[in-house]
């Protein structure tokens, strides 16, 4: 009979972890809160819109390949990922524009004009961040611990991939003007930290930025959850949900999952839930005094019809980054001067909104619920009309008047609706204290055969760097720990 396997969540990490164990002839069954898988990879559907709640953009589509080979199937049968031609564009509070292109040739002239001289440089940083990316790589498979720091080879490693400078400190080294050592860092606050706290070797994700590009699940986001979960269904494995995990027990070998009035054992578990609630929650366990990302702000609207002149992805900057930055890390404020994300994936895939119509998803970074100064909510309405007039400044358009639906989604919800700690919408910060062998390991210290997958655990947050933390943990328990 075949040894049982229980996954607690079915957001990425978890599903991924689930194909591939049942894959490999494990009994799998996946135990999930909400009523369809995902996890923060979720789906909102209305009045013909649909809204991608979580993830916007795939990077490293080879991590996407593997597991789909690992199982033997053609990733081409699940997913259609398609190339942007245009992976987004910067606006600056002084109305300046920087599109970073498919075709770096484009991508060149647009730097000249922000930084004359600069386009001379990029080369080098894009050899830099690829030699970082060639080092990196390989360890975004493996597990590593604080016993691994005696390892003379990764004590060399630590100071090729530049582990003690900051992201912000490389992108300075080749870029004078502070315009584009920001659109060359700006991904740390995707990963909830300031580019002036993560680690340099984070870079990694500019060179997947402009080396391997920037692509889109057509039909949207949330086809990649559907595509995993229709992966591990394709090898047995069982999906239970609206089965919220109350507590994990271990007795006799085994472990016990309570979900109301029933009980679920298993000989291995995985789970996929936030780590700092699993520890405090779940296991009822006390934790170190962790760091933790910044939270978010999404508005998700369905518009009456197109917008003109933004792309798929934007980002618009504050008048004053370093303030901005500032306020939401190390202040805990609401931003007086928010920058923001605008998602408009029907640039790319008109399936996504009823013919003519568009879909835009606005996030804004706000600090998270750990100690904050201010409630949110009390600056929503101030924080909404700035992010609209800027909107409407530089699209010509009065955009609340085109709204045709409109759902938002704060960071108490992300306590509230995933468990996740704090409301910390990207799990524990990407600092260099919570990094690779200081970061939780895949694997319980404590419970023999309990593994971790997900944001805050090794290798890290961002759909395929999770996805290589799947196979960390399965190899792990097919060779026995």
């Amino acid at each position: 009979m075949p040894e049982r396997v229980a996954v607690l969540g079915a957001g990425v990490g978890g599903l991924a972890a689930a194909s591939r164990l049942a894959k490999d002839g494990y009994q799998v069954d996946v135990y999930e809160k909400l009523p369809a898988c995902g996890g923060r990879n979720n789906l909102i559907c209305e009045a013909g819109f649909k809204f991608d709640t979580g993830p916007s953009f795939v990077m490293m589509p080879d991590f996407f390949e593997e597991i789909f080979s690992y199982c033997g199937q053609d990733i081409k049968d699940y997913l259609d990922l398609r190339v942007l031609e245009k992976s987004y564009k910067i606006v600056y509070a002084d109305g300046r524009q920087f599109t970073v292109h498919r075709d770096s040739r484009l991508t060149l002239g647009e730097m000249e004009k922000i930084e004359p001289g600069s386009s001379a440089r990029f080369e080098d940083f894009i050899l830099e961040t690829g030699r970082i990316y060639g080092l990196v790589r390989p360890l975004l498979y493996k597990c590593v611990t604080l016993k691994d720091l005696f390892n003379p080879a990764y004590l060399s490693l630590a100071g090729r991939i530049r582990a003690f400078d900051s992201y912000w400190k490389l992108a300075r080294k080749y870029f004078k003007s502070r315009e584009l050592c920001y659109a060359f860092t700006f991904e740390a606050m995707f990963m909830g930290v300031s580019p002036y706290r993560a680690p340099a070797f984070y870079s990694v994700i500019t060179y997947a930025d402009h080396a391997q590009k920037i692509f889109h699940s057509m039909g949207g986001m949330y086809r990649i959850p559907l595509a995993l979960e229709k992966l591990a269904s394709r090898f047995g494995a069982n999906f239970h949900y609206g089965c919220e995990v109350e507590k994990i027990e271990k007795e006799n070998g085994k472990f016990t999952l309570s979900c109301g009035n029933e009980r679920f054992k298993a000989d291995y578990l995985v789970v996929n839930a936030d780590y700092p609630y699993t520890q405090t929650d779940l296991l009822d366990r006390r934790i170190p005094d962790f760091e933790y990302s910044c939270s978010t702000y999404l508005v998700y609207l369905g518009l009456k019809r197109k917008l003109e002149g933004l792309e798929h992805h934007n980002l618009f900057f504050s008048g004053d980054l370093d303030k901005n930055l500032d306020q939401i890390f190390k202040k805990k404020t609401v931003p007086e001067d928010p920058s923001f994300y605008v998602h408009l994936p029907t640039v790319t895939d008109p399936s996504l909104a009823p013919e003519g119509k568009e879909i835009v998803y606005l996030l804004i970074p706000v600090p998270n619920l750990k100690n904050p100064q201010h409630r949110f909510k009390d600056h929503e309405s101030r924080i909404r009309k700035q992010v609209f007039d800027k909107i409407n400044k530089s699209c010509g358009c009065d955009l609340a008047k085109l709204v045709e639906v409109e759902r938002r989604f704060y960071p108490e919800d992300f306590t509230g609706r995933y468990n996740i700690k704090f409301g910390a919408t990207f799990g524990l910060a990407h600092n260099l204290l919570q990094s690779a062998f200081f970061r939780p390991a895949n694997k319980d210290p404590k419970l023999r055969n309990l593994y971790y997958v997900g944001a805050s655990t090794q290798p890290g947050g961002g759909l395929p760097v999770v996805i290589a933390g799947s196979r960390i943990v399965a190899e792990m328990i097919k060779r026995g720990g």
